[in-house]
């Protein structure tokens, strides 16, 4: 199918929405085969038992269909089809090969109201059970959910204004004598609510990152946190702290 509707709609217009599908999607030449070159010339029913296979795959991946306790083969749902198929008049059929979307839409609607049907009146036809998929993790700044900085969790390491004297949105972070990194907003920018937070230079004999080391977060606190957890992760990479 090219969308999945089976979550929110029922069987029976399941199966009427995939008929219509696999009638859309049909070659033009496979069309112009069913239909003739004329009303009631040339047409090739040869082409109808393929037409009617294909679909029955195709609904079978849709709805369960049931005779009873027992799955229906795609070859009995397609007989049903075939006789669908091969009841459409010379008339109605050449309209299939129309260049006028209205008519070859009006037939095909047609078509899949009579499969639909038929294979109602034939079998039980219900939802597919399918396994919820679980939901997907929340991402936030880039990070995953069990990435993202608590609601308690607080700096570890000593920080400052970065301007001696000067108050402001600005900080730097301190282990020890190093400076691990800097957090800051710019008030001039289309995103100043933000606090963005890099990790400054370590000297280092490996200089192995392979871990971000800036990007932003929505509060001081939080972009904090993020240098410090950064900062160690990039020593730790270098045997600097303990794994």
């Amino acid at each position: 199918m090219p969308r999945d509707i089976r979550h929110s709609t029922p069987a029976f217009e399941t199966l009427r929405f995939v008929a219509s599908v696999c009638l859309s999607r049909l070659s033009r030449q496979t069309r112009r085969d069913f239909s003739g070159y004329e009303i009631g010339k040339r047409r090739k029913l040869s082409v109808v038992p393929h037409i009617a296979l294909d679909m029955a795959k195709e609904l079978l991946r849709a709805v369960n269909i049931t005779d009873g306790d027992q799955a229906v083969a795609p070859e009995a749902i397609a007989s049903k089809i075939e006789a669908v198929l091969l009841g459409i008049p010379d008339k109605q059929a050449f309209r299939l090969a129309s260049i006028a979307t209205e008519e070859r839409e009006a037939l095909t609607d047609d078509i899949a109201d009579q499969v639909r049907d038929a294979i109602l009146a034939a079998y039980t036809v219900k939802e597919i059970e399918r396994e919820q998929n679980p939901p997907p993790a929340m991402e936030s700044n880039g990070w995953m959910a069990h990435e993202c900085i608590k609601l308690d969790e607080k700096p570890r390491y000593k920080w400052r204004h970065t301007w001696a004297g000067e108050k402001g949105d600005d900080f730097v972070g301190y282990d020890g004598a190093t400076c691990l990194g800097r957090v800051f907003r710019l008030d001039y920018t289309m995103q100043s609510e933000k606090w963005f937070w890099l990790v400054e230079h370590v000297p280092l004999e490996r200089p192995d990152r392979a871990c971000p080391s800036a990007g932003w977060e929505w509060g001081a606190r939080e972009a904090a946190c993020r240098v410090e957890k950064c900062y160690e992760a990039i020593m730790r990479l270098n045997g600097k702290r303990a794994a």
